[in-house]
């Protein structure tokens, strides 16, 4: 047993090698978003923290975005906040991607380890951790990182539910609370929203085992704590959602990226389809595949057949949500508040994957009683294992047939050719054949699968993350967008359209008048309009003939006295001189005077200062977007903050010399803090109490 434990060590580690290459090398991972959107906003994050800088307010997106409240750098969290304060930039970012698959390692082993042996808990665990989905989900490292969470917060449920000692249960009672929070403070709700659901799963199943009810509410306590924990993220993100365009979403969003019903053929023939796409894979390896044949083989003989219903239950149930809109089900999932701002119902598959990687450990530990016992099935009983064979070889030849065919074509199939939905048949014939040698007794059957499923893993895991597009270095992303030779760190220039390459200036010191979140911010002006840039004041745009200067555009601050209040402000906006008038929401009255000067004294994240000689009382006009939590004060004065032109911020000041000081400082973001502070306390208390007392009452 102990050189299978060593066995499947081995290949877990063989399988984070890929992962820690950039690492090692100096280089990151650039596919998809990693490039794109994480390594540019974790940028900014380190930035405001080596500089003291507040880390709310980045004006480097979209110019000016509460960055803090979008939530998925995960800024408040202690993990994320001491990478990025004491470590490079590169050097952070791959400790966090590599510290999540670790981390669900890890967990997932424990868990595992409840119900099954050492050998077989890791390899479940290898199977969860570099999964189809996880490994396939590597440009979304937050998700990742949150999905690691999901083994140990059902271990802390099992631990509380079931722990006949005081002590347990009151760790078990924290663990939930922080490891939920935890998940929190990484700002994915949706992948919080998966949690729960296996962790109501998870619950019934124990109830269903005779856990006692009283538990319950402990559990349910622990819940809530661990969302006040998470509230100094929770409240921001909150925010910044209500003022995003997800505010107000659609059912065709809410159902996109739903997993089309022919992209079922992956089970038992991966490689069939030509593009499957990391949002639609629903792979998990053919020994996942093969283990349901085998639960057929051997239903009488297993062990724990509760279990195993339940997981293939719990698998059926995440597998028709994952179908979105062609599963009929999620379509009224979708209505319930609080949930309608999510989308890709492609990522229950998570849950999915969860449920075979208990399944393969279950089986696992079949095939090893098998083989240790010397144990021979009858290979007539074995014929099940055919059938997924048998479905691969008739998917494989009708996908080779009609890979060029005009009904591929009208059908919009991406089919492959024979040769690489043959690696499909490869692995699931090989995998068959080791399975059939383990029901005969073979002893050295066992090891082998064990390295043909880290292999067969790793191939479909990491070919987007090595194949499309190799690690670079953290230069090599900066130059991978050309910007003006004229231009100079700090200016403000319209992205290059294409989602891999907007943030990427930010990389180089440029602030962006647009970009790419996942909560992008409403704004009443399109950004590709070129009155919006000018009052932007961004300096440079890309157009088909390379980058040109943008001419008029408004500088960084300037007082107004010329001032109307319009409730179309997208439409009025064209019909004044933007360079001597201001349109707010609101009417501003007794503005006099030739307009006076600003000059800008310091311009720092969340934080500017203008020194303004105004004639008159006039209106200072920032080119920062607005916000509600923005404050501005001249010494122990605070004036209110205005909403001009649609997406500025400004504010009346008198006739004078004054130094306005404008602060980024939300209240979502001071209430959040307080209920953390709150949650923790009564986290601590109430461990303490479970702790002391000598019952559940």
């Amino acid at each position: 047993m102990r050189s299978q434990v060593r066995l499947v060590g081995l290949c877990c580690a063989a399988l984070c090698v890929p992962l820690c290459i950039p690492l090692v090398t100096g280089r990151v991972f650039v596919w998809d978003d990693l490039a794109a959107f994480h390594l540019p906003v974790r940028h900014l994050y380190r930035e405001a923290l080596r500089t003291g800088d507040s880390v709310l307010w980045t004006p480097a997106l979209f110019s000016g975005a509460y960055l803090f409240g979008e939530g998925q750098v995960g800024m408040a969290h202690p993990f994320h906040w001491l990478l990025y304060r004491l470590l490079p930039l590169g050097v952070a970012f791959n400790v966090e991607l590599v510290s999540s698959y670790i981390v669900g390692l890890a967990g997932m082993w424990m868990l595992l380890r409840r119900r099954v042996s050492d050998e077989a808990a890791l390899f479940g665990a290898m199977v969860f951790a570099f999964s189809g989905f996880n490994l396939l989900h590597l440009s979304q490292m937050n998700a990742v990182a949150i999905v690691a969470h999901l083994p140990w917060v059902l271990l802390a449920i099992h631990s509380l539910l079931t722990s006949s000692t005081r002590q347990g249960r009151a760790a078990a009672f924290a663990g939930v609370a922080l490891l939920l929070a935890s998940q929190m403070l990484l700002g994915y709700l949706q992948y919080v929203w998966l949690t729960l659901v296996a962790a109501g799963c998870f619950v019934l199943w124990l109830l269903r085992g005779g856990a006692p009810t009283s538990r319950l509410v402990p559990l349910v306590a622990a819940a809530v704590l661990g969302v006040c924990v998470g509230g100094v993220q929770l409240l921001p993100t909150l925010d910044v959602l209500r003022h995003s365009v997800r505010a107000v979403t659609t059912l065709e969003f809410r159902l996109s990226y739903s997993v089309p019903p022919i992209n079922m053929v992956q089970f038992w023939s991966p490689y069939a389809l030509a593009s499957v796409g990391h949002d639609f894979g629903v792979y998990d390896s053919a020994f996942s595949t093969a283990a349901l044949a085998w639960l057929v083989v051997r239903w009488t003989a297993m062990k724990r057949r509760d279990l195993i219903l339940g997981l293939l239950a719990f698998a059926a149930l995440a597998l028709l949500l994952a179908l979105g809109r062609y599963g009929g089900v999620y379509p009224w999932l979708a209505e319930v508040p609080g949930l309608a701002s999510f989308r890709a119902p492609s990522r229950y598959v998570l849950l999915v994957h969860l449920a075979f990687a208990g399944i393969a450990a279950l089986v696992f530990e079949d095939l090893a009683d098998i083989t240790r016992r010397r144990e021979r099935i009858d290979v007539r009983r074995l014929w099940p294992l055919a059938v997924p064979l048998a479905l691969n070889l008739a998917t494989t030849v009708t996908a080779a047939t009609l890979v060029e065919s005009r009904w591929a074509t009208a059908h919009e199939l991406a089919l492959s050719g024979a040769a690489r939905a043959g690696v499909g048949s490869a692995l699931l014939g090989a995998t068959t054949l080791l399975l059939l040698m383990a029901g005969r007794g073979v002893r050295w059957a066992v090891p082998a699968l064990v390295v043909l499923v880290a292999f067969d893993l790793g191939l479909w895991g990491y070919r987007y993350a090595w194949r499309i597009a190799p690690p670079q270095t953290i230069d090599e992303i900066a130059a991978r967008v050309p910007l003006p030779d004229a231009a100079r760190p700090g200016d403000y220039v319209l992205p290059i359209q294409g989602q891999e390459k907007r943030n990427i200036p930010v990389l180089r010191g440029f602030r962006l008048s647009a970009g790419y979140l996942g909560l992008n911010p409403r704004a009443t002006l399109d950004y590709d309009d070129p009155l919006a840039q000018r009052l932007a004041g961004v300096a440079w745009r890309f157009t088909d003939a390379g980058w040109v200067r943008v001419e008029d555009t408004m500088p960084r601050a300037r007082l107004i006295s010329n001032v109307q209040s319009s409730d179309r402000i997208a439409e009025d906006i064209r019909h004044i001189d933007i360079a001597h008038m201001a349109l707010t929401d609101r009417a501003v009255d007794g503005l006099s005077g030739e307009p006076g000067q600003a000059r800008v004294v310091t311009d720092r994240p969340g934080r500017i200062v203008i020194q303004a000689t105004a004639p008159g009382t006039q209106l200072l006009v920032l080119t920062e977007r607005f916000h509600e939590g923005w404050r501005a004060r001249d010494g122990e004065r605070e004036y209110p903050a205005l909403r001009v032109d649609g997406d500025y911020v400004g504010c009346v000041i008198d006739a004078g010399t004054h130094r306005v000081t404008f602060t980024f400082a939300p209240a979502s973001a001071r209430n959040g803090l307080w209920l953390t502070i709150a949650g923790l306390a009564l986290t601590a208390v109430s461990t303490w109490r479970l702790w002391r007392q000598r019952r559940f009452r």
